[in-house]
């Protein structure tokens, strides 16, 4: 199935179907990642989410010469005064890993690729690693570390206080975990995140308009798709990246084309 896949999206490459849809499109792509991590040896823990160091650089690379890669909040500037998205990307980090503050943000910086990484308030500094990781050893970054990273285009978001599906809550644990999340990152690096990432990918109209009242400019799903100037601030599509995906897939998905298969998982 994994050849079936790649030979698709060659065959999409060879066609240029990409490419074309970059320059015709008149919308902009946010990419989401969650780990980077040094070696294919350290990728142990939860499939897909976690990066090796060498193909990060390599993605970023190519994406700096076929988009304009820009901070999310100009990306969200963008779209809230209609101005043209085509060929613009914004890059995100879900969860705030140790390794993206390690592996990844030395990168963005030599690059000067701005990002915004969505931290999981109460994970912060945590030596237990995240539940879906189990044992792997991939761990929260602490403040010191989120601290030093801020300024050359480095942004933060919100990622919720503890990462629960937040369609489930009641209403005042989610009130709990969009405001209260806020204010743990502010008071903790002086950043007042604008923007909200739902844990998982998770938002219903409930939780998208609980993000909205509690004053963030936007939201950020799980939901494949670029975003024109009919998007919905608080619901904006986003590209989940897998570890391991092709630069054929790679160069597809930005492009927003993705195969059926791949769009029923």
């Amino acid at each position: 199935m994994r050849f079936i896949a790649d030979s698709y999206y060659r065959g999409l490459r060879a066609a240029g179907i990409p490419a074309l849809r970059r320059r015709l499109n008149d919308a902009g792509v946010i990419l989401c990642y969650h780990n980077v991590v040094a070696t294919e040896q350290d990728c142990a823990g939860c499939p897909g989410l976690h990066e090796p160091r060498a193909r990060f650089e390599q993605q970023m690379r190519w994406l700096i010469d076929h988009y304009r890669v820009v901070g999310l909040s100009e990306f969200l500037a963008r779209l809230a005064s209609g101005a043209s998205m085509r060929s613009l990307a914004a890059l995100t980090f879900d969860d705030g890993y140790a390794g993206v503050f390690e592996h990844a943000v030395p990168i963005l910086h030599s690059l000067r690729v701005p990002a915004t990484v969505f931290i999981v308030a109460d994970a912060v500094g945590r030596s237990a690693p995240f539940s879906w990781d189990e044992d792997a050893g991939h761990r929260a970054a602490d403040w010191a570390s989120i601290r030093a990273a801020l300024g050359e285009g480095i942004e933060l978001g919100a990622h919720s206080a503890n990462h629960p599906s937040l369609p489930s809550l009641t209403d005042s644990q989610l009130e709990d975990e969009i405001v209260a999340s806020r204010a743990v990152i502010h008071r903790a690096t002086g950043w007042r995140p604008e923007c909200f990432a739902y844990p998982y990918g998770h938002w219903n109209a409930r939780v998208r308009d609980a993000v909205r009242s509690a004053g963030y400019g936007a939201g950020v799903t799980l939901d494949f798709g670029l975003n024109g100037r009919e998007a919905d601030l608080w619901a904006l599509r986003r590209i989940n990246v897998p570890a391991g995906i092709s630069d054929a897939a790679f160069e597809a998905w930005t492009a927003g084309c993705r195969g059926r298969k791949d769009l029923s998982r």
